[in-house]
């Protein structure tokens, strides 16, 4: 058995981040039509860092090579709506996640976790140098395989107040808060937003995501991005013996993406690169029982955005 902590608050943050990176520009630009955004990750197996003997149940025999793999299928449905003539914006989304997990040469007992929510978004353009931003998140996140229950809900809010340099350069500091991984504490958030008025652009939720990206024509955007993915499910106590378990799951990936340009109304997102952290924690409650590191690998993600 091996464990080495990660802060709950950075995989806190990395959900944030992932929230929010596509709606925090240098400048309130609205969007007046909704968009439906489909995305696909895939995964080649990934060895253990570690031994590993048994994830689940007593059998004490070292495992030889054991290898998991992800495929992760993610849905977000987005429908802005703009007031005082573009000054105020205020973003729905609702948003659907299913992973599911394959073992080589292993056996355990989850094998999908789902997660859906509904994020409230506000853009506020206070003045021609101030800005503000604020989400709220109620969320699900469970294995679905018993009842749903109050451990299967959480709840995530952040604000981020933008100071706008130029039409070029603008930073945002702010802090989240969330239950998802019980007892919550805000965390600090910093953001930038810069582009040089041609074809480059660089944004960042720091300390877990950033994007460069250039501009090659009017279809086709290249960038490098690193970003965090992550979350906390709840399962079903008769299938892990324990009364209350959850797995936390973290993802940091970097690689080079590209934004085709398809149609006026469909883009293309591709990206490709490596999973660097890859981890996964077992927990009783706030007690901790397994810890599980994967070697780093490739990865790709496809996805599809229509309308906007």
């Amino acid at each position: 058995m091996f464990t080495r902590e990660l802060p709950a608050k950075l995989t806190v943050i990395m959900i944030v981040c992932a929230l929010v990176s596509g709606w925090l520009p240098a400048t309130l630009k609205a969007q007046a039509k909704p968009t439906l955004t489909i995305t696909s990750d895939i995964l080649p197996y990934q060895s253990f860092k570690d031994e590993v003997r048994s994830i689940v149940g007593s059998d004490t025999t070292s495992l030889d090579d054991p290898q998991m793999r992800l495929h992760k299928f993610r849905a977000t449905l987005t429908y802005p709506q703009v007031f005082a003539e573009g000054r105020t914006v205020l973003i729905h989304e609702l948003s659907y996640q299913v992973i599911d997990f394959e073992f080589n040469r292993l056996t355990a007992d989850f094998t999908q976790a789902h997660a859906a929510g509904y994020t409230l978004m506000l853009q506020r353009r206070l003045s021609q140098k101030w800005s503000l931003w604020a989400l709220a998140t109620p969320s699900m996140a469970s294995d679905l395989k018993a009842g749903l229950s109050e451990d299967d809900f959480h709840f995530q809010t952040a604000a981020i107040a933008i100071r706008h340099f130029s039409d070029r350069f603008s930073l945002g500091i702010g802090a989240a808060y969330s239950t998802q991984f019980g007892n919550a504490a805000p965390m600090p958030l910093l953001a930038f937003d810069w582009n040089n008025g041609k074809n480059l652009q660089a944004k960042a939720i720091l300390p877990v995501s950033v994007e460069f990206w250039y501009r090659h024509s009017q279809r086709l955007d290249l960038g490098l991005m690193t970003s965090g993915d992550g979350n906390n499910f709840h399962g079903d106590p008769e299938i892990y013996g324990v009364a209350n378990p959850n797995m936390r799951y973290t993802m940091l990936t970097l690689g080079p993406a590209a934004r085709i340009k398809l149609t006026p109304w469909v883009q293309l997102h591709l990206e490709a690169g490596l999973v660097g952290l890859h981890r996964f924690e077992f927990f009783d409650s706030d007690h901790e029982e397994a810890s599980y590191d994967l070697k780093p690998k490739q990865y790709a993600r496809v996805g599809l955005k229509f309308g906007g």
